[in-house]
């Protein structure tokens, strides 16, 4: 198969690259900034300088253009934003028979937006939901400090932390904000891979130890807990999940609270490849039709993701 990814610069893009190659991809690697300022573009058979997202038109006719160029078969949106825009344009690449190696429409109405996601589950008994409400919808009895942040965000940007009442109504446009009841306790992460057409799915869970202002794990600990896996297998069920996303919860009073699912491939999906399961290969047999490997018995231990300078 020959398949286009996009975002190359990001924090996945090296795991999913290289497996990609060794499960005997071609792979076109595309990225807004240029390919000396990527070791990644090494690693691909191609690259391409694309667009901003933010020119939206100009940037799905580039990678209609790319996709046509090159003969290729699929695409794989490493980001958010980039997933946002594709998905509405999906029928520009289902016309010409370009396999999206990403989640449906259905799920993304629910996972990328922040309210969605807590109304979806806040009336289902399996899954603790944090009290969350619109900025512009807040009742009188909702208590400060809070967490602040915005519906469709990405990678903890404009997140405010122990805000108070007037932070939260200084906030220009409350329409796009919810806020949530401020909790304390462990973050963990899970890479959760399913196949909706079988239902067989396999996750890898993580606490994270050190992280990134932004999210990204830095030193976890894997961890095996049924409990976790269990709410995490009902999550992925319940919303019909198909190839791999990122679900973020927080342990509190003794409950794994839902915080966020991203539906692409977390910035440590290379800790679960460590961990002995290869995501990136079962995301795509999620689009080829092929079954996913079953679950694995996640040995605990803590591993550390270190950072290399190289020269271009």
């Amino acid at each position: 198969m020959r398949i286009l990814v996009t975002a190359i610069g990001s924090m996945s893009a090296e795991c999913t690259i290289k497996r990609l190659k060794e499960d005997g991809y071609y792979v076109v690697g595309c990225d807004i900034y240029p390919k000396e300022w990527h070791l990644e573009s090494k690693l691909c058979d191609m690259f391409y300088q694309a667009p901003s997202t933010r020119c939206e038109d100009e940037y799905i006719s580039f990678l209609l253009k790319t996709c046509s160029e090159n003969h290729l078969d699929a695409l794989l949106p490493l980001t958010d934003l980039e997933i946002d825009v594709i998905n509405r344009h999906r029928d520009g690449f289902v016309k010409e028979k370009i396999q999206l190696c990403m989640q449906s429409s259905q799920v993304l109405s629910v996972v990328r937006d922040k309210y969605e996601l807590y109304a979806f589950f806040r009336n289902d008994e399996l899954v603790p939901t944090i009290e969350t409400h619109l900025a512009t919808k807040i009742p009188d009895t909702f208590r400060y400090p809070c967490v602040a942040k915005p519906c469709h965000g990405r990678s903890s940007e404009g997140l405010l932390r122990n805000a108070s009442k007037e932070q939260v109504l200084a906030i220009i446009d409350k329409r796009d904000y919810i806020v949530q009841e401020q909790l304390h306790g462990e973050i963990f992460t899970v890479d959760y891979v399913r196949t909706s057409a079988s239902g067989c799915d396999a996750c890898v869970p993580r606490q994270e130890l050190l992280r990134t202002s932004n999210g990204a794990g830095l030193t976890i600990r894997t961890c095996n807990d049924p409990k976790l896996i269990s709410l995490v297998r009902h999550i992925g069920k319940s919303l019909n999940i198909n190839g791999c996303v990122n679900m973020e919860f927080i342990f509190c009073r003794n409950n794994y609270y839902l915080i966020d699912i991203n539906p692409r491939f977390s910035a440590g999906i290379a800790f679960s490849e460590k961990s002995g399961y290869d995501m990136v290969t079962n995301h795509m047999r999620c689009f080829t039709g092929d079954e996913i490997d079953s679950c694995i018995d996640i040995e605990e231990r803590i591993i550390i993701k270190k950072y290399e300078e190289v020269f271009s």
